[in-house]
């Protein structure tokens, strides 16, 4: 007589234990592992500010000041005023390539020029500098920012490009940003330069003008995309290399997201650290996708990662207000407001 052996298996409900027990841990790990993936974009993000900010004091060894923030109205310049080109401008991210390893990128730009000339014109003869302008790099690009590699802006207009390099970073044009902010040149100076960034409009800056110190002065932070809403508010310019053509000076105070300047390539710290999109004038302030807050790069080369509640009064100039009161932030980006700032921001 044959026995008949019965194997064993799993019933309906212990299956579905499993499932559910794999399920639960499944759900357990992947916020650790977004967590890691974060923190790998974070420190990425970190090196890439360490290595503009090396370029920064690289560049100043070699010409003895820190580059121009952002070089505005070329009238002067080898473009005709009135023709394509005769505005608009190079960022300080274009002065140092040599000092980034990109010296062959570098030396296609002809700087008598504005960046976004028409190739072929008396803007852009040889096309060179609409060419450059559309190349990424990936110093310039935190891995957390959602930005696309290149936008166009006034593509087939005189002046306009099909595609712009995005950048992750701006300069620290310091605590302000009305009126003057920044700029630099002629009767445009105001008494903001007084108490003003590292790096700001037609004029570069010495490091002996870090009275408060390069450890206490912002140099570059992050700055994040944020497409345009239906308001017209968020931060879709953040351009590399320069910025297109305008019709007019820059005045940062109305630069508005649909319209051309030094924000494209400089931020303020008047504006609260990673604030809210609507009301908040994301094209005028730093924020990151970082939770919590931003990297930025300061004065001495070193980067640190600054929390989006530190001590923050939104006050723009005013004769009353020139030294305050404003908060940490504001006072971590003048490079010469005398304020005392603790080591614990």
């Amino acid at each position: 007589m044959k026995r008949i052996s019965k194997r064993g298996g799993f019933t309906l409900v212990e299956l579905l234990v499993v499932i559910a027990i794999i399920g639960i841990l499944v759900g357990l790990l992947l916020p650790a592992v977004q967590a890691a993936r974060e923190a790998a974009r974070r420190m990425q993000c970190s090196n890439n500010l360490k290595q503009l900010s090396l370029s920064l004091h690289n560049y100043e060894s070699s010409y003895k000041r820190f580059p121009i923030g952002y070089t505005d109205n070329f009238a002067n310049s080898g473009t005709p005023v009135g023709l394509p080109g005769a505005d608009g401008g190079w960022s300080w991210m274009a002065a140092v390539l040599p000092f980034i390893e990109q010296g062959a990128l570098y030396q296609t730009l002809d700087m008598r020029y504005a960046p976004y000339g028409t190739p072929g014109t008396i803007s852009d003869p040889q096309g060179r500098n609409n060419a450059a302008c559309r190349i990424p790099l990936a110093t310039f690009r935190c891995p957390s920012d959602i930005a696309p590699l290149t936008r166009p802006i006034n593509a087939g207009s005189p002046g306009g490009i099909d595609a712009i390099a995005i950048t992750s970073y701006c300069g620290s044009m310091g605590p302000f940003d009305g009126a003057n902010c920044g700029v630099e040149a002629g009767n445009r100076m105001g008494p903001e330069a007084r108490n003003i960034g590292l790096l700001v409009v037609n004029r570069p800056r010495s490091i002996g003008e870090i009275t408060d110190g390069t450890s206490n002065t912002i140099a570059i932070g992050e700055v994040s995309w944020r497409p345009l809403n239906a308001a017209g508010q968020g931060s879709d310019r953040q351009f590399v290399l320069g910025n297109v053509i305008t019709t007019g000076a820059v005045n940062c105070n109305n630069n508005a997201p649909g319209t051309n300047g030094a924000f494209i390539h400089l931020r303020s710290t008047r504006k609260k650290l990673n604030g809210p999109v609507a009301g908040g004038d994301k094209h005028r302030s730093f924020h990151s996708y970082h939770t919590g807050g931003a990297n930025f790069a300061l004065g001495d080369g070193s980067v640190r990662f600054i929390s989006e509640n530190i001590e923050h009064t939104n006050t723009n100039y005013t004769a009353a207000t020139l030294n305050g009161p404003y908060g940490t932030y504001q006072r971590l980006s003048g490079i010469n407001d005398g304020q005392v700032i603790s080591n614990e921001f």
